[in-house]
């Protein structure tokens, strides 16, 4: 049993080593960018109402797509938020971004409006509406 003790404590040295490691390897990657302000998504939602004058009615951020299909045809009903739309590319300069030959954000996403991604919306001179990156539209 003594030796299994000591096998413990190696053990228990060991994870707490590891959990160290780990702990450094996130702070380096908040420290560049890559945390909690560099993460963000896109979403699409459709809403189906019935009745007498059925309808839907779509709303995204980003690049997330609905299409509607029925039999062999499609129809977008959403369309994706770019940064080399006109607008989009217009606000993004107004808010001190730039727009790569790539289409990208600051030379790095490659779309205008996201949930998240608060190290584009950290103006606070500025609206929500007319940051880098927005949500809103």
């Amino acid at each position: 049993e003594e030796g299994g003790e000591e096998v413990d404590d190696q053990s228990s040295e060991e994870e707490d080593e590891e959990e160290e490691e780990e702990e450094g390897d996130m702070n380096d990657a908040w420290a560049n960018g890559e945390g909690p302000d560099g993460m963000g998504c896109t979403a699409v939602v459709a809403l189906i109402r019935g009745g007498d004058e059925p309808e839907v009615i779509c709303a995204n951020a980003g690049d997330s797509r609905c299409l509607l299909a029925r039999g062999q045809r499609a129809l977008d009903l959403s369309k994706d938020h770019k940064p080399t739309n006109k607008p989009e590319r217009l606000r993004i300069q107004k808010a001190g971004g730039f727009v790569s030959n790539e289409g990208r954000v600051d030379g790095n996403l490659n779309l205008s409006r996201s949930f998240g991604d608060f190290a584009y919306k950290k103006d606070k001179g500025i609206k929500p509406i007319e940051q880098k990156i927005s949500a809103e539209a």
